[in-house]
Protein backbone atom coordinates (compact mmCIF):
# COMPACT_ATOMS: atom_id res chain seq x y z
CA UNK A 1 0.00 0.00 0.00
CA UNK A 2 1.80 3.15 -0.94
CA UNK A 3 1.37 6.27 0.46
CA UNK A 4 1.91 10.17 -0.08
CA UNK A 5 3.82 10.87 2.80
CA UNK A 6 7.53 11.48 2.83
CA UNK A 7 8.76 11.38 6.42
CA UNK A 8 12.01 13.72 6.89
CA UNK A 9 13.69 15.80 9.49
CA UNK A 10 15.70 18.07 5.97
CA UNK A 11 12.36 19.26 4.78
CA UNK A 12 9.75 21.76 6.72
CA UNK A 13 6.42 20.16 6.75
CA UNK A 14 4.08 20.83 4.40
CA UNK A 15 0.46 19.66 3.24
CA UNK A 16 0.80 19.40 -0.22
CA UNK A 17 -2.60 17.52 -1.19
CA UNK A 18 -3.32 14.91 -2.91
CA UNK A 19 0.73 14.77 -4.56
CA UNK A 20 2.74 14.59 -1.47
CA UNK A 21 2.65 15.53 2.33
CA UNK A 22 5.54 16.26 4.35
CA UNK A 23 6.03 15.12 7.96
CA UNK A 24 8.43 14.58 10.51
CA UNK A 25 9.62 11.17 10.92
CA UNK A 26 8.25 11.21 14.76
CA UNK A 27 5.18 12.03 16.36
CA UNK A 28 5.34 14.86 19.39
CA UNK A 29 2.87 15.49 22.42
CA UNK A 30 0.72 18.07 20.34
CA UNK A 31 -0.14 15.13 17.80
CA UNK A 32 -2.76 13.48 20.33
CA UNK A 33 -4.82 16.30 20.23
CA UNK A 34 -4.12 18.13 17.40
CA UNK A 35 -4.87 16.06 14.32
CA UNK A 36 -7.33 17.04 11.57
CA UNK A 37 -8.14 15.20 8.45
CA UNK A 38 -6.60 15.85 5.32
CA UNK A 39 -8.85 14.75 2.20
CA UNK A 40 -11.45 12.60 1.70
CA UNK A 41 -11.64 8.85 2.38
CA UNK A 42 -10.03 6.97 -0.03
CA UNK A 43 -10.12 3.11 -1.10
CA UNK A 44 -6.88 0.86 -1.76
CA UNK A 45 -7.33 -2.95 -1.99
CA UNK A 46 -9.61 -3.96 0.76
CA UNK A 47 -8.90 -1.16 2.97
CA UNK A 48 -10.70 3.04 3.72
CA UNK A 49 -8.19 5.18 4.99
CA UNK A 50 -7.80 8.72 5.11
CA UNK A 51 -4.49 10.59 5.99
CA UNK A 52 -4.31 13.21 9.01
CA UNK A 53 -1.97 15.66 10.21
CA UNK A 54 -1.37 17.68 13.02
CA UNK A 55 -2.49 21.20 12.94
CA UNK A 56 0.83 22.17 15.67
CA UNK A 57 3.96 19.94 13.87
CA UNK A 58 2.82 18.86 10.64
CA UNK A 59 2.88 15.03 11.41
CA UNK A 60 1.08 13.32 8.96
CA UNK A 61 -0.24 9.40 9.06
CA UNK A 62 -2.54 7.27 6.97
CA UNK A 63 -5.31 5.97 9.24
CA UNK A 64 -6.99 2.96 8.86
CA UNK A 65 -10.92 3.56 8.97
CA UNK A 66 -12.41 0.20 7.95
CA UNK A 67 -11.74 -2.61 5.88
CA UNK A 68 -14.04 -3.15 2.51
CA UNK A 69 -16.34 -6.00 2.85
CA UNK A 70 -15.64 -8.43 -0.53
CA UNK A 71 -19.55 -8.92 -0.90
CA UNK A 72 -18.72 -12.23 -3.30
CA UNK A 73 -17.15 -13.54 -0.03
CA UNK A 74 -19.92 -12.60 2.02
CA UNK A 75 -22.63 -14.10 -0.06
CA UNK A 76 -20.55 -17.72 -0.28
CA UNK A 77 -20.15 -17.68 3.67
CA UNK A 78 -23.83 -16.71 4.13
CA UNK A 79 -24.47 -19.93 1.64
CA UNK A 80 -22.35 -22.15 3.99
CA UNK A 81 -23.65 -20.64 7.05
CA UNK A 82 -27.25 -21.79 5.96
CA UNK A 83 -26.27 -25.26 5.02
CA UNK A 84 -24.81 -25.43 8.37
CA UNK A 85 -27.67 -24.55 10.09
CA UNK A 86 -30.32 -26.98 8.17
CA UNK A 87 -32.07 -29.31 10.66
CA UNK A 88 -31.52 -32.72 9.21
CA UNK A 89 -34.78 -34.79 10.38
CA UNK A 90 -34.81 -38.39 9.59
CA UNK A 91 -37.63 -39.99 7.89
CA UNK A 92 -39.73 -42.16 10.14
Amino acid sequence: MATIVEYTEAKEPKNLYPERIISPSRAKACCFTGMETVGPAEQDGRWEYQYTRCRTCGFAVRTILRPIVDQALLRDLHRIFQDILKRNVPDL
